[in-house]
Protein backbone atom coordinates (compact mmCIF):
# COMPACT_ATOMS: atom_id res chain seq x y z
CA UNK A 1 0.00 0.00 0.00
CA UNK A 2 1.61 3.10 -0.70
CA UNK A 3 2.01 6.41 1.53
CA UNK A 4 1.34 9.48 1.82
CA UNK A 5 4.50 10.47 0.70
CA UNK A 6 4.62 8.22 -2.48
CA UNK A 7 1.25 10.16 -3.13
CA UNK A 8 2.89 13.39 -2.71
CA UNK A 9 6.20 12.30 -4.32
CA UNK A 10 4.00 11.22 -7.38
CA UNK A 11 2.24 14.42 -7.66
CA UNK A 12 5.36 16.88 -7.63
CA UNK A 13 3.96 19.21 -5.31
CA UNK A 14 5.84 19.91 -1.89
CA UNK A 15 5.19 22.54 1.09
CA UNK A 16 7.35 22.62 3.86
CA UNK A 17 7.72 25.03 7.11
CA UNK A 18 10.25 27.17 7.14
CA UNK A 19 11.48 25.82 10.47
CA UNK A 20 10.93 22.11 9.23
CA UNK A 21 14.12 20.09 8.57
CA UNK A 22 12.62 18.38 6.21
CA UNK A 23 12.82 21.00 4.03
CA UNK A 24 16.60 21.42 4.06
CA UNK A 25 16.00 17.27 3.29
CA UNK A 26 14.31 17.74 0.25
CA UNK A 27 16.50 20.10 -1.18
CA UNK A 28 19.24 18.67 -0.42
CA UNK A 29 17.68 15.59 -2.31
CA UNK A 30 16.55 17.36 -5.33
CA UNK A 31 19.47 20.37 -5.28
CA UNK A 32 20.17 19.47 -9.00
CA UNK A 33 16.82 18.80 -10.67
CA UNK A 34 15.74 22.20 -12.90
CA UNK A 35 12.36 20.68 -13.25
CA UNK A 36 11.68 22.23 -9.50
CA UNK A 37 10.46 25.54 -8.68
CA UNK A 38 10.23 27.27 -4.87
CA UNK A 39 8.71 29.75 -3.83
CA UNK A 40 8.73 30.98 -0.23
CA UNK A 41 6.72 32.82 1.66
CA UNK A 42 7.96 34.65 5.14
CA UNK A 43 4.80 35.22 7.66
CA UNK A 44 7.36 36.80 10.01
CA UNK A 45 10.78 37.36 10.70
CA UNK A 46 11.20 35.99 13.88
CA UNK A 47 15.59 37.26 14.08
CA UNK A 48 17.34 40.25 13.65
CA UNK A 49 19.53 40.63 11.43
CA UNK A 50 21.70 43.53 9.91
CA UNK A 51 20.25 45.79 7.45
CA UNK A 52 22.50 44.53 4.73
CA UNK A 53 20.92 40.58 4.91
CA UNK A 54 17.47 41.76 4.97
CA UNK A 55 17.96 44.26 1.84
CA UNK A 56 20.07 41.44 -0.26
CA UNK A 57 17.88 38.59 1.47
CA UNK A 58 14.31 40.14 1.30
CA UNK A 59 13.62 39.31 4.69
CA UNK A 60 10.49 41.40 5.66
CA UNK A 61 7.32 39.92 7.36
CA UNK A 62 4.85 39.17 4.90
CA UNK A 63 7.26 38.95 1.63
CA UNK A 64 6.36 36.76 -0.78
CA UNK A 65 9.54 35.01 -2.96
CA UNK A 66 10.54 33.51 -5.59
CA UNK A 67 13.37 31.77 -5.55
CA UNK A 68 16.27 30.52 -7.98
CA UNK A 69 16.86 26.86 -6.32
CA UNK A 70 20.80 27.66 -5.43
CA UNK A 71 19.68 30.17 -2.98
CA UNK A 72 17.44 27.46 -0.76
CA UNK A 73 20.11 26.24 1.49
CA UNK A 74 20.36 29.51 3.26
CA UNK A 75 16.17 30.00 3.30
CA UNK A 76 16.16 26.65 4.74
CA UNK A 77 18.04 27.86 7.51
CA UNK A 78 16.15 30.94 8.71
CA UNK A 79 13.47 28.69 10.92
CA UNK A 80 11.20 31.66 10.62
CA UNK A 81 7.49 31.39 10.50
CA UNK A 82 6.63 31.04 6.84
CA UNK A 83 6.71 28.21 4.06
CA UNK A 84 8.27 26.94 1.04
CA UNK A 85 6.68 25.20 -1.43
CA UNK A 86 8.27 23.11 -4.15
CA UNK A 87 6.35 22.64 -7.41
CA UNK A 88 7.81 20.20 -9.89
CA UNK A 89 7.15 20.89 -13.74
CA UNK A 90 4.93 17.07 -13.51
CA UNK A 91 2.76 18.50 -11.38
CA UNK A 92 0.93 21.44 -14.23
CA UNK A 93 -0.84 18.32 -15.99
CA UNK A 94 -0.82 20.36 -19.42
CA UNK A 95 1.30 22.22 -21.61
CA UNK A 96 -0.57 25.86 -20.77
CA UNK A 97 -0.40 25.29 -17.06
CA UNK A 98 3.10 24.35 -17.46
CA UNK A 99 4.19 27.44 -19.29
CA UNK A 100 2.51 29.72 -16.84
CA UNK A 101 4.38 28.28 -14.18
CA UNK A 102 7.57 28.85 -16.27
CA UNK A 103 6.24 32.43 -17.21
CA UNK A 104 5.93 33.37 -13.19
CA UNK A 105 9.10 31.10 -11.80
CA UNK A 106 11.53 30.71 -14.81
CA UNK A 107 13.77 33.95 -14.63
CA UNK A 108 14.48 35.22 -11.66
CA UNK A 109 17.15 37.69 -12.76
CA UNK A 110 21.02 37.78 -11.29
CA UNK A 111 20.14 37.99 -7.66
CA UNK A 112 18.29 34.78 -8.25
CA UNK A 113 14.98 36.25 -6.54
CA UNK A 114 11.96 38.44 -7.77
CA UNK A 115 10.06 39.90 -4.23
CA UNK A 116 6.56 39.46 -5.15
CA UNK A 117 5.80 42.04 -2.28
CA UNK A 118 4.32 41.93 0.57
CA UNK A 119 1.86 39.71 0.62
CA UNK A 120 -2.43 40.85 0.21
CA UNK A 121 -5.62 39.26 0.61
CA UNK A 122 -6.00 37.99 -2.23
CA UNK A 123 -2.98 36.31 -2.18
CA UNK A 124 -3.08 35.15 1.67
CA UNK A 125 -6.30 33.59 1.55
CA UNK A 126 -4.88 31.50 -1.35
CA UNK A 127 -1.73 30.54 0.41
CA UNK A 128 -3.61 29.64 3.76
CA UNK A 129 -5.93 27.77 1.24
CA UNK A 130 -3.05 25.59 -0.12
CA UNK A 131 -1.28 25.11 3.19
CA UNK A 132 -4.39 23.66 4.41
CA UNK A 133 -5.30 21.41 1.74
CA UNK A 134 -1.87 20.06 0.91
CA UNK A 135 -1.94 18.86 5.07
CA UNK A 136 -5.42 16.88 4.13
CA UNK A 137 -5.05 12.82 3.97
CA UNK A 138 -4.25 12.29 0.17
CA UNK A 139 -6.86 11.46 -1.99
CA UNK A 140 -7.82 11.56 -6.28
CA UNK A 141 -9.33 15.03 -5.66
CA UNK A 142 -6.33 16.63 -4.08
CA UNK A 143 -3.59 17.24 -7.17
CA UNK A 144 -6.31 19.19 -9.02
CA UNK A 145 -8.02 21.07 -6.36
CA UNK A 146 -3.82 21.97 -5.38
CA UNK A 147 -3.87 22.83 -9.17
CA UNK A 148 -6.26 25.13 -9.18
CA UNK A 149 -4.99 27.12 -6.28
CA UNK A 150 -1.45 27.11 -7.41
CA UNK A 151 -2.91 28.76 -11.28
CA UNK A 152 -4.77 31.50 -8.92
CA UNK A 153 -1.76 32.05 -7.17
CA UNK A 154 0.48 32.33 -10.38
CA UNK A 155 -2.28 34.50 -12.10
CA UNK A 156 -2.37 37.05 -8.94
CA UNK A 157 1.26 37.30 -8.41
CA UNK A 158 2.19 37.19 -12.51
CA UNK A 159 3.90 40.48 -13.46
CA UNK A 160 3.03 39.59 -17.06
CA UNK A 161 -0.94 40.30 -17.30
CA UNK A 162 -3.12 37.28 -18.00
CA UNK A 163 -5.02 39.37 -21.19
CA UNK A 164 -1.19 39.99 -22.31
CA UNK A 165 -0.76 36.15 -22.20
CA UNK A 166 -3.81 35.58 -24.09
CA UNK A 167 -2.98 37.99 -26.88
CA UNK A 168 0.50 37.53 -27.54
CA UNK A 169 0.89 33.36 -26.92
CA UNK A 170 3.38 32.99 -28.98
CA UNK A 171 6.22 35.07 -27.67
CA UNK A 172 5.21 33.41 -24.24
CA UNK A 173 6.06 30.26 -26.09
CA UNK A 174 9.47 31.72 -27.88
CA UNK A 175 10.48 33.24 -24.46
CA UNK A 176 10.00 30.25 -22.29
CA UNK A 177 11.93 28.17 -25.14
CA UNK A 178 14.60 30.37 -25.44
CA UNK A 179 15.18 30.12 -21.54
CA UNK A 180 15.06 26.27 -21.96
CA UNK A 181 18.03 26.34 -24.58
CA UNK A 182 20.01 29.39 -22.63
CA UNK A 183 20.16 27.34 -19.15
CA UNK A 184 21.59 23.84 -21.37
CA UNK A 185 24.08 26.06 -23.94
CA UNK A 186 24.58 29.15 -22.24
CA UNK A 187 28.16 28.64 -21.44
CA UNK A 188 28.82 26.99 -24.58
CA UNK A 189 27.00 29.39 -27.64
CA UNK A 190 26.33 32.87 -27.15
CA UNK A 191 25.64 33.31 -30.53
CA UNK A 192 21.17 34.96 -31.00
CA UNK A 193 21.79 33.69 -34.35
CA UNK A 194 22.03 29.93 -32.58
CA UNK A 195 19.43 30.47 -30.65
CA UNK A 196 16.67 31.51 -33.52
CA UNK A 197 18.00 28.56 -35.50
CA UNK A 198 17.09 26.01 -32.87
CA UNK A 199 14.13 27.13 -31.94
CA UNK A 200 13.17 28.00 -35.94
CA UNK A 201 12.40 31.77 -35.79
CA UNK A 202 13.83 34.88 -36.96
CA UNK A 203 16.29 36.76 -34.29
CA UNK A 204 14.02 39.74 -34.81
CA UNK A 205 11.73 37.56 -33.54
CA UNK A 206 13.26 36.03 -30.96
CA UNK A 207 14.42 39.46 -29.35
CA UNK A 208 10.34 40.69 -29.55
CA UNK A 209 9.42 37.91 -27.80
CA UNK A 210 12.17 38.61 -24.80
CA UNK A 211 11.59 42.45 -24.62
CA UNK A 212 7.96 41.69 -24.36
CA UNK A 213 7.82 38.89 -21.68
CA UNK A 214 11.10 39.82 -19.70
CA UNK A 215 11.75 43.36 -20.37
CA UNK A 216 14.75 42.33 -21.56
CA UNK A 217 17.77 41.96 -24.43
CA UNK A 218 19.02 38.78 -25.33
CA UNK A 219 22.39 39.70 -24.11
CA UNK A 220 20.77 41.06 -20.97
CA UNK A 221 19.74 37.77 -20.45
CA UNK A 222 23.29 36.05 -21.11
CA UNK A 223 24.68 37.97 -18.87
CA UNK A 224 22.36 37.30 -16.00
CA UNK A 225 22.38 33.87 -16.44
CA UNK A 226 26.25 33.45 -16.07
CA UNK A 227 26.19 36.05 -13.07
CA UNK A 228 23.51 33.66 -11.63
CA UNK A 229 25.84 30.30 -12.14
CA UNK A 230 28.88 31.88 -11.05
CA UNK A 231 27.53 33.33 -7.76
CA UNK A 232 26.30 29.92 -6.81
CA UNK A 233 29.55 28.83 -7.21
CA UNK A 234 31.37 31.62 -5.38
CA UNK A 235 28.93 31.25 -2.42
CA UNK A 236 28.67 27.75 -1.73
CA UNK A 237 31.82 26.15 -3.39
CA UNK A 238 35.54 26.52 -2.65
CA UNK A 239 36.08 26.76 -6.00
CA UNK A 240 39.39 29.20 -7.28
CA UNK A 241 38.33 32.40 -9.37
CA UNK A 242 40.32 30.64 -11.96
CA UNK A 243 38.08 27.54 -11.94
CA UNK A 244 35.13 29.38 -12.01
CA UNK A 245 36.34 31.82 -14.92
CA UNK A 246 37.15 28.59 -16.79
CA UNK A 247 33.87 26.34 -16.45
CA UNK A 248 31.82 29.58 -17.14
CA UNK A 249 34.15 29.63 -20.33
CA UNK A 250 35.07 33.15 -19.48
CA UNK A 251 38.14 34.91 -19.71
CA UNK A 252 39.74 35.44 -16.16
CA UNK A 253 40.58 39.23 -16.79
CA UNK A 254 36.47 39.17 -18.33
CA UNK A 255 35.45 37.63 -15.47
CA UNK A 256 36.38 40.32 -13.15
CA UNK A 257 35.27 42.96 -15.51
CA UNK A 258 31.61 41.66 -15.38
CA UNK A 259 31.67 41.13 -11.59
CA UNK A 260 32.54 45.35 -11.60
CA UNK A 261 30.36 45.99 -14.42
CA UNK A 262 27.34 44.58 -12.71
CA UNK A 263 27.82 44.11 -9.30
CA UNK A 264 30.15 47.29 -8.72
CA UNK A 265 32.72 44.83 -7.20
CA UNK A 266 35.33 42.09 -7.57
CA UNK A 267 34.73 38.08 -7.49
CA UNK A 268 36.33 37.79 -4.85
CA UNK A 269 34.52 40.71 -2.61
CA UNK A 270 31.57 39.36 -3.51
CA UNK A 271 31.91 36.10 -2.26
CA UNK A 272 32.89 37.75 0.81
CA UNK A 273 29.74 39.74 1.10
CA UNK A 274 27.73 36.69 1.07
CA UNK A 275 29.35 34.78 3.17
CA UNK A 276 29.31 37.39 5.94
CA UNK A 277 25.36 37.33 5.06
CA UNK A 278 25.40 33.52 5.57
CA UNK A 279 27.38 33.60 8.77
CA UNK A 280 24.58 35.83 9.76
CA UNK A 281 22.04 33.98 9.13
Amino acid sequence: MKSMETDKEQMGFWIFSLADPAGKDFYDKNADDKQIYYAVYIEKVTRTFPDQTREVMHLYDGAILLLDSYLMPIYYRLGFDGYVIAIAEKFCGSDEIRGLLKLVFFYTGPEGIIDMGLANDSQRECMELIYREYGLPYDDFQPTVLRNLAINMAFISSTVSYDAQIKSGHLLSYALQFMELVDQYVFQERRKSFYANRMGITEKMLAEALQFVYHKTFRDILVDRTLIRAMQMLVFSDKSMANIAQELNCDASDFIRLFLRHKGMTPGELRQSYRKIVESI
